[in-house]
């Protein structure tokens, strides 16, 4: 009998110390990280949540909408369409760069393409870098390889399809007027090959919380668009480097600013 009762409390010791024994971890199911085998909260739990990036076309300080016009003085400059690429767009962290999207377009008449949202890790993030234009890979394909609307699509007429074939990374258009006599003329760059493609990268740090708003908020300024342009160069559509494209190229580049 003795026995038999030492059996059962020896069982039930073993019991108790087997139900009782914590498992630390994440015990949200909603968390990226939920460990089914804890059952002990140890707030270790991460969650995905939402970061937008929203671009903005400026003049100096002053938002810049389309049929706006630029002054400076040398020119006047009244802006009618604006398109560009961005290519494999990354987020900065301490371990690797996330891949958040790989070619949106920005089109001054679609405001949906004005800002961009995505779903990544809550935590720290170090920055943001991205390509202005089309990566080689990409610029090797054609719009007929794509649905209608995807960004490197037919219905966004940004194909160059003479030889040598290429899209066109930026498209500038407007009403120039270089005498300030209000005698505007039609301006048009286009710019395309993959020589032009420039990098862009903003060391900016970022927490990222599911309980903030999380933004990236970038502005283009166009004021420094035409900084030492000669308006009389003609722009070719060709592979071979263009000092007028890379010129041009590189002030559009240099119009992106974080706030």
């Amino acid at each position: 009998m003795n026995t038999y009762r030492a059996f059962h409390l020896i069982l039930l010791i073993l019991l108790l110390s087997i139900f009782s024994c914590k498992e630390p971890g994440c015990t949200d199911i909603n968390a990226i990280n939920y460990n089914s085998e804890a059952n002990k909260e140890d707030n270790s739990c991460i969650y995905n949540t939402n970061l937008n990036i929203n671009f903005r076309l400026v003049n100096g300080n002053t938002i810049l909408n389309k049929y706006d016009t630029i002054f400076n003085d040398n020119y006047s400059f009244r802006l009618i369409n604006l398109k560009f690429y961005l290519s494999d767009i990354n987020l900065i962290s301490d371990n690797n760069d996330i891949d958040l999207k790989d070619i949106p377009l920005f089109n001054i008449d679609d405001q949906q393409t004005h800002s961009m949202s995505f779903e990544v890790e809550e935590g720290k993030y170090n920055g943001l870098n991205f390509g202005l234009g089309v990566n080689s890979e990409q610029n090797i394909t054609s719009p007929a390889q794509y649905e209608l609307d995807h960004p490197l699509g037919l219905s966004h007429n940004t194909y160059w399809a003479m030889e040598p074939a290429s899209y066109i990374f930026v498209i500038v258009e407007g009403k120039m007027d270089t005498l300030q006599q209000n005698n505007f003329y039609n301006l048009t760059y286009h710019l395309a090959h993959e020589d032009l493609l420039k990098y862009i990268e903003f060391d900016q740090s970022k927490i990222v919380s599911i309980d903030e708003n999380n933004e990236f908020n970038i502005d283009i300024n166009l004021s420094r668009i035409f900084d030492n342009v000669d308006f009389s160069d003609n722009l070719p559509h060709q592979r071979t480097a263009s000092p007028l494209a890379q010129l041009l190229m590189n002030n559009f580049a240099s119009c992106f600013e974080i706030q």
